[in-house]
């Protein structure tokens, strides 16, 4: 049964793969994220960057063995990564009503994205942006292990630090109805390498069904470990994500090594100047006296008769010392720098 040229029910991953970097991890997470969603009935579109290494021949034999999983592979442009493109490209092959966006590094709590999905079905929200918990190594090992989702939300919950490095609010894991991708023109892919198109994706995607307004500080770029901590851009679009805070619905990012040096992430600082480029415009003059979130989190946990004490662990802000480096090698690694 289809509608507007969609399939009604299904919902589709979106995923982003450049082989470039870290091969070997990115294809074993693709392999497990395909198994996930085949167990789910749940739809992935691969945007492959074909470079015609091993690797990329690789990939596309081990993804064609599950029905599920389509792969459109983008013979390659250029030397550098480019996300945005690949998810347009992906989109290409898109044939249901709604969609997710993922990235290979995000653990695939199927059953969670399709509780928000029906959400969106019941014009409860016509989207949601899920919060996503950085994992440790010792985390990310813990969870694929037991794949016990409860277990480690509840270590989380408890203060544990070993399987943890952050919480992002907003994040990139965006559930949608396919048609308004189409409707804001998807990604920019003048967008090159890592970083803030998925922020300016979701600025578009706001705008587009008017829910955000952009006060004096909203161009503000400083990154917080803590939800609640965030400023500029952040806030405006994490305040629509504080009722899914609240419910504890988390997504998480498994671990992989990074390389801040890497080409792929010095791209960040030319990705913020399009972003700033693109967003100057129709700045008010409006200012909150609350920079954070911290304030309007707590009058909703009131409105909503929830304990504060149950979220203790969102105010936590504390900067990366020793105690959140999992291996002995990353601690003496510390202690030397």
């Amino acid at each position: 049964m289809k509608r507007l040229g969609f399939e009604i029910k299904m919902l589709t991953a979106i995923i982003p793969v450049d082989l470039k970097r870290r091969p070997n991890d990115i294809i074993k997470k693709s392999i497990f994220m395909s198994k996930m969603a085949q167990e789910r009935n749940i739809k992935i579109v691969f945007g492959h960057n074909n470079r015609f290494t091993k690797y990329d021949y690789k990939i596309v034999k081990e993804l064609q063995k599950y029905n599920n999983v389509k792969i459109n592979s983008l013979t390659n442009r250029s030397d550098s990564i480019n996300p945005s493109l690949l998810r347009n490209f992906a989109f290409d092959f898109v044939d249901t009503e709604y969609i997710i966006l993922l990235d290979v590094d995000i653990y695939p709590d199927f059953e969670l994205f399709e509780k928000y999905k029906n959400k969106i079905k019941k014009n409860i929200n016509p989207f949601y942006v899920i919060p996503c918990l950085y994992l440790t190594k010792y985390g990310s090992e813990s969870l694929k292990k037991h794949r016990s989702i409860d277990s480690i939300k509840n270590k989380y919950f408890g203060f544990s630090r070993k399987e943890f490095l952050h919480l992002a609010n907003p994040s990139s894991i965006t559930i949608l109805q396919s048609n308004a991708f189409k409707k804001i023109n998807g990604f920019d892919e003048s967008f090159n390498g890592h970083g803030y198109e998925d922020f300016d994706f979701l600025v578009r995607l706001y705008l587009h069904y008017f829910m955000l307004e952009k006060p004096i500080d909203f161009l503000l770029d400083v990154p917080s470990r803590s939800p609640l901590f965030v400023t500029g851009f952040r806030k405006y679009l994490g305040r629509h994500c504080l009722d899914i805070l609240l419910d504890k619905d988390i997504a998480f990012h498994l671990y992989h090594e990074k390389d801040n040096n890497d080409a792929y992430y010095t791209k960040r600082k030319d990705n913020y100047n399009i972003f700033v480029k693109k967003h100057k415009h129709n700045i008010s003059t409006k200012k909150y006296i609350d920079e954070t979130l911290i304030t309007l989190f707590i009058s909703r946990c009131y409105e909503r008769g929830l304990k504060i004490q149950d979220y203790s662990v969102y105010f936590e802000n504390k900067p990366g010392h020793i105690d959140r480096f999992d291996t002995l090698k990353k601690r003496i690694k510390f202690l030397l720098h």
